[in-house]
């Protein structure tokens, strides 16, 4: 298993994961852009936890939100179809079983989504806190970093939610372009349902996902159904996985 997961982590595109951060940051910086204008227009100094609070804002923008599904998927999900088509599966399947191989690729595709995602958040947040200049100590900032710290747990579990749909569904089709076109596709498809048909069905709303205030007991309840939307596509992939990696 230690082997299998090494592997993986080799086959991590950190190019793709490095542009996935920049994309992040980049993203975040526009969504906080009328808000940082503002600030420097009235040449006034915000008091510390200002920049905190700029980043839970730009993090419940559509503009950022929508972008999770894109960047999330860039590291690892397409991974497993190239094995496949290139026959590497079948080399590495010498060395280890089926169950070490699709349980690596599985834990390495949900970290590496959430952790690129969360360490774009986490960079905005160091840049705004170094550029803008702030005043002493709000008694609010603790619980602004507290509320930071609960929206990265939930940014890195819909990282990981949506970089394993993107590989679960490269199975179907054995498409590199599905993992990355899937998760951007459901995530819009999913809108749709709830802004015009579904409204009361919050659950399957995208934009509820990193909001701990939407859910019934908070963080915990957002955390407990991501993982068990995340268990159902793993279920998937490996189903399917194997099903192929015997065929080679």
């Amino acid at each position: 298993m230690k082997n299998a997961m090494l592997s993986s982590m080799q086959q991590v595109s950190w190019i793709r994961a490095i542009a996935g951060v920049f994309a992040i940051i980049v993203v975040i910086i526009f969504a906080s852009t009328d808000s940082l204008i503002q600030v420097y227009r009235e040449q006034r100094i915000p008091e510390y936890g200002y920049h905190t609070n700029l980043i839970l804002a730009a993090l419940e923008s559509d503009a950022t939100l929508s972008f999770l599904p894109i960047v999330a998927v860039l590291p690892f999900s397409a991974v497993y179809i190239d094995d496949v088509k290139s026959k590497f599966a079948r080399f590495f399947l010498v060395r280890t079983n089926y169950t070490s191989y699709i349980v690596s690729r599985v834990l390495v595709c949900f970290f590496s989504g959430g952790i690129v995602i969360v360490s774009g958040t986490l960079l905005t947040w160091i840049l705004f806190a170094i550029l803008l200049p702030m005043k002493e100590i709000a008694e609010g900032s603790a619980e602004s970093t507290n509320l930071l710290l609960i929206n990265c747990l939930l940014l890195l579990l819909n990282g990981g939610l949506w970089a394993v749909i993107g590989m679960s569904m490269s199975t179907l089709m054995e498409s590199k372009y599905i993992s990355y076109a899937t998760p951007f596709v459901f995530y819009y498809l999913l809108v749709i349902l709830y802004e015009r048909y579904f409204p009361g069905l919050f659950i399957i709303y995208p934009k509820m996902w990193t909001s701990p205030s939407a859910w019934p007991f908070g963080c915990l309840g957002a955390v407990c159904f991501l993982m068990e939307i995340t268990l159902l596509f793993v279920l998937l992939f490996a189903f399917r996985a194997e099903r192929r990696l015997r065929q080679l």
